[in-house]
């Protein structure tokens, strides 16, 4: 990784046994910090932008000491991740078995209405610009982006739609890992369609009853590709 990426983090600071157990007792006792630390982060890397943003600023801002941003995350790098896993982990949350016994159709429409919902709030549009300008630079920032956000959640599709087709829930046949990826790209695919584009470009969005019935529609040629 370019040394540059970790510019402003360093390496996690020596800390000796009576510290560090100190130190987990005190984050035993704020469970919200690590919630405080990505929201702080998500605000100064797009304030600051990827290089620019320091952990010292996103302590100020969060709260909490350095040493306390190192106890939850390794480095800058870890705390950009997180924050993807924690957009990914609130669009795919339909998908986990225990959060609905809705049908794979139902599923899928509530997963695309909720992933265009977010995908067009502004601090999302936000994040994907920052990613977008750093990722030349910086290609790991990419990576993790992709990784942590985009890949987890097209992996999740293609894991429910696997599972489903093979109890015959919404799909005529059981489809095999290569073909569940392919569909599940297609899905994800279909549905960033050109609505995230008209949100970075500042273009007026398509009506919601209209952007309802297209994401039926995403779904409806899903499961009839199989």
């Amino acid at each position: 990784m370019p040394k540059s990426l970790r510019s402003g983090t360093g390496a996690r600071p020596p800390e000796s046994a009576p510290a560090a157990a100190a130190t987990r007792s005190a984050e035993h006792a704020r469970p919200d910090k690590h919630h405080a630390i990505t929201r702080a982060a998500a605000e100064t890397f797009l304030a600051e932008g990827f290089e620019r943003a320091s952990l010292d600023q996103i302590a100020q801002r969060a709260g909490v000491s350095k040493q306390t941003i190192y106890s939850h995350f390794a480095d800058k790098e870890a705390l950009f991740k997180a924050i993807c896993a924690d957009l990914t982990e609130t669009l795919t949350f339909p998908l986990q078995p225990s959060a609905t016994s809705l049908d794979l159709r139902r599923t899928l429409i509530r997963l695309g209405e909720d992933t265009l919902a977010l995908m067009l709030r502004p601090e999302a549009l936000d994040l994907h610009r920052l990613v977008a300008s750093a990722a030349p630079r910086f290609p790991e920032l990419g990576r993790v982006a992709w990784e942590g956000g985009a890949r987890r959640m097209l992996s999740d599709v293609a894991t429910l739609l696997i599972e489903r087709s093979r109890i015959g829930d919404g799909l005529s046949r059981p489809v095999e890992a290569a073909e569940a990826d392919v569909l599940a790209e297609q899905f994800v695919g279909m549905l960033r369609g050109f609505h995230q584009a008209r949100g970075l470009l500042g273009v007026v969005a398509m009506p919601t009853v209209e952007r309802k019935a297209y994401i039926v529609s995403c779904v409806e040629l899903i499961l009839r590709a199989a």
